[in-house]
């Protein structure tokens, strides 16, 4: 009985560290569809819309290089660090972003490229 009980209470407890590691911080993780001067609408992994705002302290990075808003675009995939300094809204700390790869073309679909019209010639 005490060995159940003495895992759960580890577990709860590795569980808090690594609240605690993230500093209260909220993740969204998504697809953006949204970018605006002052916030980013992302399509979170639940299918579900998020709005966060963005100040003028917000990073921007792009792998490991620094970036700005102006570099974000619909479609690009990001985690989100926000904070909520009131209830219900987020305000993003940290914005890691990368645009999607493009898939491969199916095998037996190559691409093709345009072949230049034969032209008769009369000799």
């Amino acid at each position: 009985m005490k060995a159940p009980v003495l895992v759960l209470f580890v577990c709860i407890s590795l569980a808090a560290v690594a609240a605690m590691a993230h500093g209260g911080e909220e993740h969204v993780m998504g697809t953006v569809t949204k970018v605006t001067a002052d916030s980013i609408t992302v399509k979170t992994t639940a299918k579900e819309p998020v709005t966060v705002g963005v100040v003028p302290a917000t990073k921007f990075m792009m792998g490991k290089m620094a970036m700005k808003i102006d570099g974000l675009k619909v479609g690009d995939r990001v985690v989100i660090h926000a904070t909520e300094p009131k209830e219900g809204t987020l305000v993003a700390d940290t914005v890691d972003f990368s645009t999607p790869k493009v898939a491969p073309a199916p095998a037996g679909h190559a691409a093709t490229t345009a072949k230049s019209p034969k032209t008769a010639t009369s000799n």
